[in-house]
């Protein structure tokens, strides 16, 4: 057998291992991020802060945000802190601003990895179904009677096309589960920033 069809044996095996790795890096991605998400997004309620700043009891508020752990509760506990100031609402605003920047990075961490996983990994497939063709075609060639080497490269070329796939595709699905989880915490901290000011700006606080 020529040695540049040996060669693609090896770099299709090798595609497909890299595949594989990829694969347990994605999965281990989407646990750690289903895990931190599903914490955070829990750790406090919404609803809960949302009555606190409409009964306008920012004692009750204050104890409520030192007492939990999540996203919202640390950017109002960030926000109450600069009430004082004398311009509040500009205060607020800045602080909850400069804390969702800060939490924002730690949220999307491995979001770009998934993504990139989703896209390159079905090229990445394609290559080695590529791969395959040639070794099957070299096979056909130098031994028309070794139709064994045939489909074997055949196979081996659509199995790399599965595994590409295989990546990508839960790849993508948690990607747009996670990103839509980020944009509902951001919206909500915003809501509630907005909720705060407003309170805040009304008269007789």
């Amino acid at each position: 057998m020529p040695i540049w069809i040996v060669a693609t044996l090896w770099m299709s095996r090798l595609v497909l291992v890299v595949l594989l790795g990829l694969s347990v890096w994605s999965i281990a991605i989407m646990i750690e991020r289903r895990k931190t998400l599903n914490a955070l997004h829990g750790a406090d309620s919404f609803l809960e802060a949302q009555n606190h700043i409409r009964a306008r009891n920012w004692v009750a508020l204050g104890e409520w945000a030192k007492a939990h752990q999540g996203i919202r509760s640390g950017m109002l506990a960030q926000a109450l802190e600069v009430v004082p100031s004398a311009d509040p609402a500009t205060s607020i605003d800045r602080a909850a601003r400069s804390f969702m920047t800060e939490k924002k990075a730690d949220l999307e961490k491995g979001l770009t990895t998934l993504a990139t996983l989703g896209s390159n990994a079905p090229f990445i497939g394609l290559f080695g179904t590529v791969l395959g063709i040639i070794q099957a075609f070299g096979a056909l060639s130098s031994s028309q009677s070794d139709a064994t080497a045939v489909m074997t490269g055949i196979s081996e070329a659509l199995v790399a096309t599965a595994v590409g796939l295989f990546v990508a595709i839960p790849a993508v699905v948690a990607y747009n589960v996670y990103s839509r989880k980020i944009r509902t915490i951001v919206l909500e901290c915003d809501s509630l920033k907005d909720l705060l000011i407003s309170r805040f700006g009304q008269a007789g606080k």
